[in-house]
C-alpha cells in the first residue's frame, strides 16, 4: 500500500501543518543555497556581515569569525538542514518552528538591512504558526 502524499490535505493534515511543511522546504532550500552558493564566497560574506551589522557586539564576534568563515557557513547549512528535517516530518514541527524563530531572531542583528528587514516578519510568522499548530493539535486531541 502506498503511503499518502505529505502534500495531501487529507485527514490529520491541518493548514498549520501544511504551512510548517512549506517553511521546511524553505529551510531546505536555504541549506542547499548556503552549501552550494555561499560556501565558496564565505569569507567575503562574513566580511560584509561584519561591516553591515547594526548591533555593536556582533561586529566584534563577526570579525573573529572571518578567518573561519567556511566552517561557519557550513555549520549554518547544517543547522538549516536540521530545522528543515524537523519541519518536514510531522512529529516535531512545532519544535522546528520555534527553532526557526530563534534562528532568525539570533542572526538578524548580525546581518545587513536587506536580511533583517525580512527576518523580523519571518520570526513573527514562524512564532504565530507554531502557536496555531499547537492549537490545531490540541483541538484534535
Amino acid at each position: 500500500m502506498t503511503p499518502p502524499s505529505p502534500w495531501a490535505r487529507g485527514p490529520g493534515r491541518t493548514a498549520p501543518e501544511l504551512a510548517a511543511t512549506g517553511v521546511g522546504l524553505f529551510f531546505a532550500a536555504c541549506a542547499v543555497g548556503n552549501a552550494v552558493g555561499t560556501l565558496p564566497r564565505s569569507t567575503q560574506l562574513m566580511e560584509w556581515f561584519r561591516d553591515t551589522t547594526w548591533l555593536p557586539p556582533y561586529r566584534v564576534v563577526l570579525a573573529r569569525l572571518v578567518p573561519v568563515a567556511a566552517p561557519v557557513v557550513g555549520a549554518t547549512a547544517v543547522a538549516e538542514a536540521a530545522v528543515a528535517v524537523l519541519l518536514l516530518g510531522r512529529r516535531h514541527q512545532e519544535a522546528g518552528l520555534w527553532l526557526a524563530t530563534g534562528w532568525v531572531i539570533g542572526i538578524s542583528p548580525a546581518v545587513g538591512s536587506p536580511y533583517w528587514l525580512v527576518n523580523v516578519p519571518q520570526a513573527m510568522l514562524y512564532a504565530g504558526l507554531a502557536r496555531r499548530l499547537r492549537a490545531a493539535r490540541e483541538r484534535r486531541h
